[in-house]
């Protein structure tokens, strides 16, 4: 009797600690937990990851280069027109008559057709600086969400770790009472069970995390094989947002939005160069000439000589040629172009009612994740926690048996883990929103 009084007692002791210590990390989600793949010295913060991204993500570099072409585009479109140059000459056959000559062709580019050309090019930069901006953006949302991934595959981990550890100190101890005759070897049994079914959550979470870590890699543009260490806690401070505040900052902050609007700004520019296009242009000339010729008879010069009749001449030529847009003035064009400006208008109104949605959405989604948080954290996970304190002390006193408490910290995994889930939710609804807005939230 006094062995089992005892027993009891060190059983409940036991279980007691597992409570404490499945409790404290419900309760410490503040800090980061002692993870391979966390690391509070040394580890890399989301905004240090999305820093890096912007420097290294290889597929960001390539599109890159497409600011680089449209400079490219601008300063070939601010050139002038080449001059053209001519040389030529002519030669009687069997004769001695010949003429030689030099000329040279500069275009006028009447009408600012050089300046039409230059405001096109422009607005094709401006557009392709907001299209590469746009990018950045959607990235770094992707490098936020798999660091929140990755810090919520981690948390799990840890937790279950945790568990782990608690679940196998108490097979130990049942272990040695089943040795010592005190209580059935099922209950050893039972212990082991469901010791091994968390040994199994763990080889699952431990792989979700490394998965996670690899994608935030890939991500980044870091080598599978690089390491790397985070920073970070999926808990964040609750803001207090309207949506009156935010519309406003999206219009002036997105640059997809931006991107659209340069293009209703090209195609607009588009018109402006096919009507220049249409009009009479010029081109100027200048040429020297040097004509050689005469005739097959003889005449007396001034001294006295008969010589043959030759002479050389020196002749400046010069002009201007138009073309003359009688036909073709360039109505196919201008009507595509102009069908283009409506296209690009309707673009940009397209793109700001989904803007209007999106961010509409996304508070709706980010106030609701904040709630969940609220209510699980207060409403369900510390009742969680006490209900299995509660019940483990009662099979302790042998009033319950064990698959009660094995049925209870099932439901305690399930809402511990579920509540990582809601951090996970809440955390992305923020990057989501963030993302829609297109600059940090207020």
């Amino acid at each position: 009797m006094r062995n089992n009084i005892h027993f009891t007692r060190l059983l409940i002791a036991l279980l007691a600690l597992l409570a404490c210590s499945v409790t404290l990390r419900a309760q410490a989600t503040s800090s980061p937990p002692a993870n391979p793949f966390l690391d509070p010295q040394t580890g890399l913060t989301e905004s240090e990851l999305v820093a890096r991204t912007l420097v290294n993500n290889p597929a960001l570099a390539a599109e890159r280069q497409g600011i680089d072409s449209a400079k490219g585009s601008v300063a070939q479109a601010r050139l002038r027109a080449n001059p053209s140059l001519a040389v030529g000459g002519l030669k009687e056959v069997n004769g001695d008559d010949n003429r030689f000559s030099i000329g040279t062709e500069i275009p006028l580019e009447l009408f600012g057709r050089r300046a039409r050309r230059t405001e096109v090019a422009e607005q094709k930069l401006n557009s392709t600086r907001a299209t590469i901006t746009d990018k950045e953006r959607l990235l770094a949302g992707e490098v936020r969400l798999r660091f929140a991934e990755t810090l919520a595959a981690a948390r799990n981990v840890d937790f279950v770790e945790q568990l782990l550890r608690a679940n196998q100190d108490f097979l130990k101890l049942m272990e040695d009472r089943v040795r010592e005759g005190a209580i059935p070897s099922l209950d050893a049994e039972e212990v082991r069970v469901e010791t091994n079914r968390i040994e199994s959550l763990r080889i699952n979470y431990q792989a979700k995390v490394e998965i996670s870590m690899l994608a935030l890699k890939e991500a980044v543009g870091m080598q599978p094989e690089e390491n790397l260490r985070l920073i970070g806690n999926l808990e964040q401070p609750a803001l207090s947002l309207d949506k009156i505040q935010l519309l406003p900052l999206a219009r002036d902050h997105r640059p997809d939005l931006a991107a659209q609007r340069a293009n209703e700004a090209l195609a607009n520019a588009a018109v402006r160069q096919q009507e220049t296009e249409a009009k009479t242009d010029a081109t100027f000339s200048a040429s020297y000439e040097r004509p050689n010729g005469g005739f097959a008879l003889s005449a007396f010069d001034a001294a006295g000589h008969l010589r043959p009749i030759r002479q050389t001449f020196n002749y400046a030529v010069f002009g201007i040629r138009w073309t003359l847009p009688l036909f073709n003035r360039n109505q196919g064009a201008i009507a595509a172009a102009k069908a283009d400006v409506t296209a690009a208008r309707n673009q940009v109104t397209a793109s700001d009612l989904a803007l209007r949605h999106e961010v509409t959405q996304n508070l709706v989604r980010y106030q609701a994740a904040q709630e969940r948080v609220t209510v699980y954290r207060k409403g369900v996970r510390d009742q969680a926690a006490r209900n299995l304190e509660v019940v483990r002390q009662t099979y302790g006193y042998g009033r319950i048996p064990l698959l009660d408490v094995i049925a209870e910290q099932r439901r305690f995994i399930d809402i511990e883990t579920g509540y990582t889930d809601v951090l996970f939710d809440a955390y992305a609804s923020r990057v989501s929103l963030e993302r829609a807005v297109g600059t940090s939230l207020p």
